[in-house]
């Protein structure tokens, strides 16, 4: 007896609460679907301000988390679902069986079960939601916004093919850490460097990133921290303003890096780097630094393995650039193609001039095309749109950059040269040593020799001076740093470089002139003033270039009377029969320099 009752009491165990269970389905069918509803309302809130924070991240540029994008995708799901199966269903399971006397029971029996499992899948999905909603999304490293640039807009240019592939080259070397890119401002550095970084990244696939930073003349160590950080998506807490601080977590976070390109933009002078931060740990991760600058003695100093000179582009190549930005409408013109092979020779091939003065011509009449070549040619560039802003202000900090004064005026004189010249040494320390206000502590022709030597090797360094060949006693000005220098050279220290005699005649801003060069005589039938009055002329030159033309260039009798300050005097085919007599008056001259004169009459 004892084991029937036990038996019965198992199978109603395993009967009997199994079917109040699914009996209760259908006694309890209005309050599951009543809270499925619920459910369901409170999870479409939850959706909207997940998909609220979503947008917000989206707006700031950040990537959303992959279990937001599923988590958003499930709920969508499960609302859609419970929305089309408890309305559709819910209308049929209310009405009556075929007796039309009792209610469909098995169709109200699977909505408030499936009810009770919706509601449960919404309420685990809010859950869910607390935790996801605080983290959201993520910021992404924008390294290939800084590379992106130059996509399908770099312009390959033969003269340039040699060391761009030389970097590639060296890139791909493992002794090879630090490579550096030096030239004179506005010659390319940059697009050159963001170019590289673009290949090496995205086509050869030698660096899983690129990280590009600018220092500029001004280094901000903060700024130059932060820049790097947002790069590599690293963020800095409010109570990491301290750059040591920040430095530090650079460093943890470089070491981990694999496979990374560090571009270092425009640097003027040596940058400790592990001070900034930069340090990439061991050998093993494979990321290298690639350095430009104006100087190469800066690149040299940061130690670099390997360093490369960018010059100018070839005439035809700098021609090419021109005729893209002002487009084939301006070219087709042949008045204007005339002028626009003078405008690419003034520009000198330089990339910075080339693109300032074709966008400031593009779709501009022929009067505005040949006003902008005399500018040039007066050595006026900064009347030209974006001239002043683009070209004088990135050469003239090159000047500012100078940390000698000596240096700044030996640059000063070579600018009084005329265009083209071939700057010789033995040229220039004439100059230093007539001007010891300038250059100091001289006391013979060696001194001099040397001090010049130094002095331009400083100015080849920061490429406002160019090398001839392999020699070493000549060099050449860039017609554009020329131009930038002269331009200095007036509004700082009253330098006056004129280019006819004419503008010698009744100006009286030529009073203060500490300088004064004349040359390219245009015609013959002007003849100098009988006197100039320059109280404060340090140095005065005629460059007689024409002389095969006008060899009637004399100078009057009373001529120097006014400049009894006057150190230099350099004269270049010009007549000196008979000797002026006022040559007396000149008590403070320390350098004389007559090439290709006429004088017959010394005594």
């Amino acid at each position: 007896m004892d084991f029937l009752i036990a038996v019965g009491s198992k199978i109603c165990e395993y009967t009997v609460g199994p079917v109040a269970g699914q009996l209760g389905y259908i006694y309890h069918y209005k309050r599951n679907v009543d809270n499925v509803k619920s459910q369901i309302q409170l999870l479409e809130g939850e959706k909207a301000r997940m998909q609220h924070s979503i947008e917000e991240a989206r707006r700031n540029g950040e990537e959303i988390e992959r279990a937001v994008e599923e988590w958003m995708n499930e709920v969508t799901g499960t609302i859609e679902k419970a929305n089309d199966e408890f309305f559709k269903d819910e209308d049929y399971a209310m009405p009556l069986c075929s007796s039309k006397l009792f209610p469909n029971l098995v169709s109200r029996w699977r909505l408030s079960k499936t009810a009770n499992s919706s509601a449960k899948t919404a309420g685990d999905e809010m859950e869910r939601a607390k935790t996801l909603i605080q983290k959201v999304s993520y910021r992404v490293p924008p390294q290939s916004a800084a590379i992106e640039m130059t996509k399908g807009s770099y312009m390959i240019f033969q003269s340039r093919t040699p060391i761009f592939n030389t970097i590639m080259e060296a890139l791909r070397n493992p002794d090879v850490k630090m490579i550096g890119v030096y030239g004179m401002g506005g010659v390319g550095k940059t697009m050159l460097a963001k170019e590289v970084a673009r290949k090496a990244v995205d086509d050869d696939k030698l660096f899983k990133k690129a990280v590009i930073v600018t220092v500029s003349q001004t280094p901000a160590l903060h700024k130059i921290q932060k820049e790097i950080a947002d790069q590599l998506g690293l963020k800095f807490d409010d109570n990491e303003d301290n750059e040591n601080v920040r430095a530090k977590r650079l460093r943890l976070q470089l070491g981990r890096e694999e496979k990374m390109l560090l571009v270092i933009d425009d640097i003027w002078e040596k940058l400790e780097l592990y001070e900034v931060g930069i340090a990439f740990g061991n050998d093993k991760n494979a990321c290298k630094i690639l350095l430009t600058s104006r100087s190469q003695d800066v690149v040299r100093d940061m130690d670099a393995n390997l360093y490369f000179p960018l010059e100018d582009l070839l005439f035809d190549e700098a021609k090419d650039l021109f005729d893209k930005i002002v487009g084939d409408q301006s070219i087709k013109n042949p008045e204007i193609q005339a002028l626009a092979i003078e405008i690419v020779k003034e520009c000198a091939s330089l990339p910075i001039a080339i693109e300032t003065v074709a966008s400031a011509l593009k779709k501009k009449d022929y009067p505005t095309w040949s006003n902008a070549l005399q500018e040039l040619r007066r050595s006026t560039p900064t009347n030209i749109k974006g001239m002043k802003k683009n070209v004088y202000s990135s050469i003239k900090l090159s000047y500012d950059f100078l940390e000698s004064d000596e240096a700044k005026s030996l640059l000063l004189i070579c600018s009084l040269l005329p265009e083209d010249a071939l700057i010789e040494t033995d040229f220039l320390f004439k100059y230093v040593m007539g001007l010891p206000e300038l250059f100091q502590g001289i006391t013979n022709l060696e001194e001099a020799r040397m001090k010049v030597l130094t002095l331009v090797d400083t100015l080849k360094a920061s490429s406002l001076l160019l090398n001839v060949g392999s020699r070493k006693d000549r060099t050449i000005m860039h017609d554009v740093v020329r131009d930038v220098v002269i331009l200095i050279g007036y509004e700082e220290h009253n330098m006056f470089c004129l280019r006819n005699i004419v503008e010698l005649e009744d100006n009286k801003k030529l009073k203060v002139a500490t300088a004064i060069s004349l040359s390219n005589f245009e015609d013959d039938a002007y003849q100098l003033p009988k006197s100039l009055e320059c109280p404060q002329l340090m140095s005065f030159h005629i460059w007689n270039l024409r002389f095969w033309r006008n060899r009637n260039i004399q100078i009057p009798n009373h001529f120097f009377e006014a400049m009894k300050e006057l150190k230099v005097l350099h004269l270049t085919s010009v007549c000196l029969e008979p000797l002026p007599s006022s040559f007396e008056f000149l008590e403070n001259l320390h350098t004389l320099v007559l090439n290709w004169c006429e004088i017959e009459d010394a005594a």
